[in-house]
C-alpha cells in the first residue's frame, strides 16, 4: 500500500509512487535487538509506525553491541517519536549533531545512526511500495552487483592449495576475490610499518601462484590492512604488478595525507582505501587530491545509504569508481547492495567468506536465512536484489530467537 506524504527532495518523480488519498506515517517505536547473525555482533533495529509498516535496519558491529544500542534508544529514539520516516535527511541531521560528542560523528554513534537509517529506508521503500534502490538517487543500474569473495587459498605459496581454491572460485560463479598478504606476523601484531625483501618475494611469488590457478579474467585484489610506510607499500605493489591487480587496497595508515598522493602517482597497481572513513568529510581529501584510485565505502559504517551516495556522487567527478567494504550481516549487506546497484561506476560489493574450502561458500555475511529473502542472496558472484518494497527482507524473527540471540537479551527491547 502506497501512503501520501511530502515530497522528498532526494526520491526523483516521489509524487508519481504515492497515492494522494492515504494519510502521512508517524515513527510510534524504535527498538533494537542484539544477535550474532554474521561472525560478529549485530544490533539489530525495527522502526514501527502508526501504519502498520515497519523498517528493519542492521548496525555495524562494536566489540558487544551495547554501545549501538545505548545511542538508539537514548538518543535516536526520542528524536524519532512521532515524526514521520520520509523526513530523512532532516532526521539524520538531529541524530548526527546530538552524537557529535561521541566523536565528532565517527565510531560507535554513527554506527547506531546508521541501522536506524537503513531501517527508515526500508519504510520509505514500504511507503512508496517501491525497492530501495528504484529510490536512491535515480534509480538502479544494474539488475544485481557484482560482488567480490574475500577470501584467498589456504596456503598461496603451494600451487596445489591454490588450484584448489580457483576450483571452487569458479564452481561457485565468483569473478573476484581479496585475499590478504602474507606477513611474517599477524596484521593486528605489528611491531612497524616495514616490509622486509623477503615479505616482499614471498607475496610476488604467492599471488603470481594464484593468477596462475584463477586465470587472467579473475579479478585479484591486494589486502594490505593500512599497514605500509610508503616505501615498503611501493615496494609491495611493484612485485605484485605483473599479476595484474584490479586494486591493493588499505597499503597506508588510514589518515589522509600526502604520501597517498606520491604512493596513486607511483604506484604500478591501482591504489584502493576507504573501509576505515566515516562520512564525505573523511573521503573529501583523498578523491579532491587524487589521493586513490579507486574508494572503498563501509555503507553500514560511513553514515548509511544516503551518506554512500553523496560520496559516491563526489568521486563521480573525480571519475573515480567506488567499492563496498562490507563485514556487517546479511541486512546491511543487502541494504549496502541496493546502494551499490544506484551507483553507474559501481565495481564490486565485498562477501565475506571465512572458511570457504570446508563451509562451500555457505553462509555469506552470516546465515541468509534470516531474511525471509524471496532469492539467493547471492549467486553466479552476484548479490541478488528483490522487487520486493523496501530492501525486501521478511525476517524470519523465529530463526533469530531460537539460535542467534545475545544471551540475557531480550526479543526487541
Amino acid at each position: 500500500m502506497a501512503l501520501a506524504t511530502p515530497a522528498l527532495a532526494f526520491v526523483p518523480h516521489f509524487n508519481l509512487l504515492a497515492d494522494t488519498l492515504a494519510g502521512k506515517v508517524k515513527i510510534t517505536d524504535v527498538q533494537c535487538v542484539l544477535a550474532k547473525i554474521g561472525f560478529r555482533v549485530s544490533p539489530l533495529v525495527k522502526i514501527t509506525t502508526d501504519a502498520g509498516l515497519v523498517g528493519i535496519g542492521e548496525c555495524h558491529h562494536d566489540e558487544t553491541g551495547y554501545g549501538a544500542k545505548d545511542v538508539i534508544h537514548n538518543v535516536c529514539k526520542p528524536i524519532l517519536l512521532g515524526q514521520d520516516p520520509l523526513d530523512l535527511e532532516y532526521l539524520l541531521f538531529k541524530m548526527s549533531t546530538r552524537t557529535s560528542y561521541y566523536g565528532g560523528n565517527h565510531g560507535v554513534a554513527t554506527h547506531a545512526i546508521t541501522g536506524v537509517e537503513f531501517a527508515m529506508w526500508d519504510l520509505i521503500g514500504k511507503i512508496t511500495d517501491q525497492p530501495v534502490y528504484k529510490i536512491l538517487g535515480g534509480g538502479k543500474h544494474v539488475d544485481e552487483v557484482r560482488a567480490y569473495a574475500s577470501a584467498g587459498p589456504r596456503n598461496m605459496l603451494d600451487k596445489d592449495s591454490c588450484a584448489a581454491f580457483a576450483s571452487l572460485m569458479k564452481d561457485q560463479g565468483w569473478t573476484a576475490c581479496k585475499t590478504n598478504i602474507l606477513r611474517d606476523q599477524a596484521w593486528n601484531k605489528l611491531d612497524n610499518r616495514r616490509l622486509s625483501n623477503l615479505e616482499v618475494d614471498r607475496n610476488a611469488a604467492g599471488f603470481a601462484n594464484m593468477r596462475e590457478a584463477l586465470g587472467l579474467e579473475f579479478d585479484i585484489a591486494v589486502h594490505c590492512h593500512w599497514e605500509f610506510d610508503f616505501d615498503s607499500a611501493l615496494r609491495l605493489a611493484q612485485a605484485v604488478a605483473p599479476v595484474r591487480p584490479i586494486w591493493m587496497e588499505d597499503p597506508l595508515p588510514i589518515a589522509y595525507n600526502e604520501q597517498w598522493v606520491k604512493l596513486t602517482e607511483k604506484s604500478p597497481v591501482p591504489i584502493l582505501t576507504g573501509e576505515n572513513l566515516y562520512t564525505r568529510d573523511d573521503f573529501r581529501p583523498f578523491i579532491v587530491n587524487q589521493g586513490l584510485n579507486l574508494i572503498e565505502i563501509d555503507v553500514s559504517m560511513a553514515g548509511g545509504l544516503l551518506e554512500a551516495k553523496k560520496i559516491a556522487d563526489l568521486a563521480e567527478l573525480y571519475y573515480i569508481p567506488v567499492c563496498t567494504h562490507n563485514v556487517a550481516g546479511p541486512i546491511a549487506t543487502i541494504a549496502s547492495a541496493n546502494f551499490a546497484a544506484s551507483v553507474r561506476e559501481f565495481v564490486a560489493h565485498e562477501a565475506f567468506i571465512s572458511n570457504p574450502i570446508n563451509r562451500a561458500g555457505q553462509g555469506i555475511n552470516g546465515d541468509p536465512e534470516i531474511l525471509g529473502y524471496d532469492k539467493d542472496m547471492v549467486k553466479n558472484g552476484h548479490i541478488q536484489l528483490s522487487d520486493r518494497p523496501g530492501f525486501g527482507i521478511r525476517l524470519n524473527e523465529e530463526l533469530i530467537r531460537d539460535k542467534y540471540m545475545i544471551e540475557g537479551e531480550t526479543w526487541w527491547k
